[in-house]
């Protein structure tokens, strides 16, 4: 037990290292190639940036994934549906994928999953395919859009990875926190080259990769109680995700512009609206996630009842996203309130 925890825990520096070495070369492959993002209204950056991070972080994690101890063939299938999605995504950096099509692919890959074992277990067979598919998608695609400023997505995915792997670990589930532990590794090497000002960026390959993993990973994860407190646990786990995207959907709903259109509307752009630097967003970011986490690994095992975890992050989320969502960010709003200005250098 005690070799296997170190084993999990060493897999975290290696993908680190690899990850770290591997994105310098990603770079150049992609300004030899063109593969770049420019500048754009709907966007925060103002520097033409290569993509590929993202080719690199699933490349990174395949490798390292396969010296994970005890595999099964559930894993290899779950983390083959994560690298197709991980494609799709390349292929929406590359030549731009239709909405219609990416969805298609991530449905496709959540059901080959459910049907591999990795599932909602709550109602059924149906029921359970239908929750199953619909977590994976949208936590998929919630990590997506997390993926806006620099390191935003490097810093919340490798704090949530780190839960997912505690968890696992402290129920000894060596493999599923194996994942979990290369996901983290992966994350944080991608993010010593994504830290303001990034010199890459992630890209859909990558934030669709690391966000369906991340969500299988907690379909797979077992906990010390029933299955509500367990679900509330795995929900505060992946919680910042779900904060952002409905941040999102609530402020373009009420502005009246379409939900799939990329705008500089998220939660990271408001912090900078506010004032903050990129450094500043980034911890606050990664503090709010490891409250989060905190709350549901003490769920998960027990320690701490669902109910006033749900209370202790709801409330202030709620309070949250009520304050955020009066920061004005798009053109047609009155900023005469705001001090906060959008930084000459930022993404």
């Amino acid at each position: 037990m005690v070799a296997d925890t170190w084993h999990v825990v060493l897999l975290v520096p290696i993908a680190f290292s690899v990850t770290a070495a591997v994105v310098p070369l990603a770079r150049r492959l992609a300004l030899a190639l063109g593969i770049t993002d420019d500048p754009k209204a709907n966007r925060w950056h103002q520097a033409p940036t290569p993509y590929l991070g993202g080719v690199a972080i699933v490349l990174s994690a395949v490798v390292c994934a396969a010296f994970a101890p005890a595999w099964e063939a559930e894993a290899a299938v779950l983390l083959a549906a994560a690298v197709l999605v991980g494609i799709a995504g390349l292929v929406d950096d590359v030549r731009t994928l239709h909405p219609k099509a990416r969805l298609l692919i991530e449905a496709g890959a959540a059901s080959i999953v459910f049907f591999y074992g990795s599932r909602v277990n709550l109602f059924g067979d149906a029921g359970d395919f239908v929750l199953t598919v619909a977590w994976l998608v949208i936590i998929t695609n919630s990590f997506n859009l997390l993926d806006n400023v620099d390191g935003a997505m490097g810093a919340i995915g490798t704090t949530i990875a780190f839960a997912l792997t505690c968890a696992a670990v402290l129920e000894g589930q060596y493999l599923v926190g194996a994942l979990a532990a290369v996901v983290a590794g992966a994350c944080l090497g991608f993010l010593m080259h994504n830290w303001h000002p990034a010199s890459i960026f992630m890209g859909d390959a990558g934030s669709l990769f690391l966000g369906f993993l991340l969500a299988a990973i907690g379909l797979k994860l077992r906990t010390a109680v029933d299955p509500g407190p367990s679900v509330v646990a795995v929900i505060l786990l992946v919680g910042p995700a779900l904060f952002d995207t409905t941040l999102v959907v609530i402020s373009r709903v009420r502005a009246r512009r379409p939900i799939y259109l990329g705008n500089t509307d998220h939660t990271s752009h408001r912090f900078l609206r506010l004032g903050l630097s990129h450094t500043a967003t980034t911890l606050v970011l990664v503090a709010g996630t490891a409250y989060s986490c905190g709350f549901g690994v003490a769920v998960a095992r027990g320690g701490v009842p669902a109910g006033l975890a749900v209370a202790a992050t709801v409330v202030p989320a709620s309070v949250a996203l009520w304050l955020l969502l009066r920061v004005p960010v798009y053109p047609e709003t009155d900023v005469s309130t705001f001090s906060g200005t959008r930084p000459a250098a930022a993404r």
